[in-house]
């Protein structure tokens, strides 16, 4: 869920058909007044997700486009109901390659290197990379962080604090830390990051 209320959620496929719409009885519900009780859905076939609308008033979108008829989903494609936005991310897609920095932790000499150079990281910042790293892939909330990463105060810190680091730790790691693409903020959720 890239925008809307639910900003942040993944949703798993993980049946042949997955109804969105403003009805209770939807997988994805969007409690919004332009969208139809029954409004768009998702059909898996085992190989490729195929969008359609359901003949609703406002419209589905993929892409900014409206669709006319069904529409097999493609990796990083944008569908839209309202004011609502979901990207699809296909794990088994061949993946883009990005120009992202290759990240190295040396645990026994504490150091880590980005793109082959030296990064000098505080004590804090070490600890941070060093949890995620171990729990790459999977998303570690504020407060697991917190008692891994501040244990002298047994994980009582404050949100602002865990943010605060979060953005030093970016800025070491990454040319443009406003756009991450290492540490991914899921909001309302924690913090992921990305297997390399």
């Amino acid at each position: 869920m890239r925008s809307g209320p639910q900003e942040g959620q993944e949703i798993t496929i993980d049946k042949d058909v997955l109804l969105i719409g403003r009805g209770q009885m939807c997988d994805i519900v969007i409690d919004d007044p332009l969208v139809s009780r029954r409004h768009s859905q998702i059909i898996w076939d085992g190989a490729h997700c195929t969008i359609e609308d359901l003949g609703s008033t406002n419209g589905t979108f993929v892409n900014n486009q409206r669709l006319a008829g069904p529409r097999v989903l493609k990796a990083d494609d944008e569908v839209r109901v309202a004011d609502v936005v979901l990207v699809f991310v296909d794990p088994q897609a061949t993946l883009v390659n990005r120009d992202w920095p290759a990240i190295v932790i040396d645990t026994i000499l504490g150091q880590v290197f980005v793109n082959r150079k030296a990064v000098d990281l505080s004590a804090k910042e070490y600890a941070l990379l060093a949890y995620l790293h171990e729990h790459a892939g999977r998303i570690c909330s504020k407060d697991e962080i917190a008692k891994a990463v501040w244990p002298e105060y047994k994980g009582e810190v404050f949100d602002y604090q865990i943010e605060s680091l979060i953005k030093r730790l970016r800025q070491k790691l990454e040319p443009d830390a406003d756009e991450s693409h290492l540490i991914i903020t899921l909001r309302g959720r924690g913090y992921r990051l990305v297997k390399s």
